[in-house]
C-alpha cells in the first residue's frame, strides 16, 4: 500500500535539503539503491505491520462502543436499586485482563 505525500495543504515546503523516497522494509531489502534514490516527489510505502494496523483500526472503529443491551440492563438495575458492584470481582477481572494483554505477541 502506498500513500503519496505532496506537501501540506495551503503551503509549500521550501529548502528541503534531502528529498528521498521512503520504502517499506521489504522493498528496501530487495533493492537497497532505491531507498537512497533522490526524487522530486515524496512517497511513502507502509510496512505490512502498518497496513495491518490500519485494517484493524478500521475494523475496530466499525464496532459499537458499548453493547446496548448491557447498557439498558445496567441502567434498569441502577434505576431500581438492584445494581450490585463487587469491587473484588472487578479488581480480579481487571488484573486478569492486564495479564492477558501483557502476554500478547505482536507481529513484527
Amino acid at each position: 500500500m502506498s500513500v503519496e505525500i505532496n506537501g501540506l495543504p495551503g503551503s509549500q515546503i521550501h529548502n528541503m535539503a534531502d528529498n528521498r523516497q521512503v520504502t517499506s522494509a521489504k522493498s528496501a531489502t530487495n533493492s537497497p539503491s532505491q531507498s537512497s534514490q533522490a526524487s522530486s516527489d515524496d512517497k511513502l510505502s507502509l510496512t505490512s505491520s502498518a497496513t495491518h494496523l490500519k485494517e484493524l483500526t478500521s475494523q475496530i472503529s466499525a464496532l459499537p462502543v458499548a453493547d446496548p443491551k448491557v447498557v439498558a440492563e445496567t441502567q434498569r438495575a441502577v434505576a431500581t436499586g438492584s445494581f450490585r458492584f463487587e469491587p473484588v470481582v472487578a479488581a480480579n477481572n481487571l488484573l486478569t485482563q492486564e495479564r492477558e494483554l501483557a502476554t500478547l505477541k505482536l507481529e513484527p
